[in-house]
């Protein structure tokens, strides 16, 4: 996701001039303006940090820009009302235009870092709140400052040891064997067929055991499945979205081993059975099988 906030220095007012700082603070600290200015133009940690020293070492703050105001509310509205992640992260956005028009306003600093918080940002949130702790305040609100950092600092290693595990070899297994069994659901009493001239040749799925043979037309032959056999079930168990299965079996006068590859298509739509052997004089077969809905 891109980043949004101002600690990343990644975004830009094109006019620093877009607020105007009182003309209190124009006349009486000029230090003050020049940091401001410096801030509007580059948004990063060092511009704000030099912003926030100054505002701290002031008697007074400036007023707060309507405009700021405007972002604030919106901001303080959408968080209380937010049900998604994707909700906070809008009222990160409002809370973060406050910070840009108004560095010096250390409420919407700390609003900033909450929601970049409930947006799951926890490295901008943990600057954020630093940044906020740099303001002249209370020792009651420092000594929470300082806690919720404590506290971004849990949610982000949790979040990591989380991202971890998911991306470990163990969870992907975890993945894949589901996936597996969804898909033997899904397809669990389906028949496929590949038919020519002759003969039907079908593959039917019963739970977890695939049975592959041909059924004759009536006029050539009995109108049943009649399958190779396996193995003593006269069927296969399907291993994985491909199985092989290995069989020793004669042709011509060469005793020989097969391998018969099924693959279950992602969307469980076709099968295709690939046979290789050990023997060059028996060229390979492939056959795709068709769901018949």
């Amino acid at each position: 996701m891109k980043a949004r906030s101002i600690l990343l220095g990644l975004m830009f007012l094109p006019l620093f001039c877009a607020v105007a700082v009182p003309a209190r603070a124009q006349t009486g600290n000029d230090d003050f303006q020049q940091a401001v200015a410096a801030y509007q133009q580059s948004h990063n940690v060092s511009t704000a940090t030099n912003v926030i020293k100054l505002a701290a070492a002031m008697d007074q703050l400036p007023p707060i820009p309507e405009e700021a105001r405007r972002h604030y509310v919106r901001g303080t509205t959408l968080f209380k009302q937010a049900k998604s992640t994707d909700d906070i992260k809008q009222a990160a956005d409002e809370f973060e235009q406050a910070t840009r028009l108004a560095p010096w306003w250390p409420e919407a600093r700390f609003n900033y870092a909450l929601a970049l918080e409930g947006s799951t940002e926890y490295d901008s949130a943990i600057i954020c709140m630093k940044l906020y702790l740099l303001f002249k305040l209370p020792d009651s609100d420092s000594r929470a400052a300082q806690d919720k950092i404590y506290s971004f600092e849990a949610e982000q290693e949790k979040a990591t040891k989380a991202k971890e595990e998911e991306n470990s070899p163990q969870a992907a297994a975890a993945r894949e064997q589901k996936s597996f069994e969804d898909l033997l659901r899904k397809i669990d009493g389906r028949r496929y067929a590949n038919t020519n001239a002759a003969m039907s040749n079908v593959i039917d799925i019963n739970g977890s055991f695939l049975t592959e043979g041909q059924i004759w037309p009536p006029d050539t032959g009995p109108n049943q499945l009649v399958h190779p056999g396996y193995n003593k079930n006269e069927s296969i168990e399907i291993q994985g979205r491909v199985t092989d299965y290995s069989q020793s079996g004669q042709f011509k006068s060469e005793q020989i081993r097969f391998v018969r590859r099924f693959t279950i298509s992602q969307e469980g739509d076709t099968i295709t059975r690939h046979i290789s052997s050990t023997s060059a004089s028996f060229p390979d077969q492939e056959m795709v099988y068709y769901w018949q809905r």
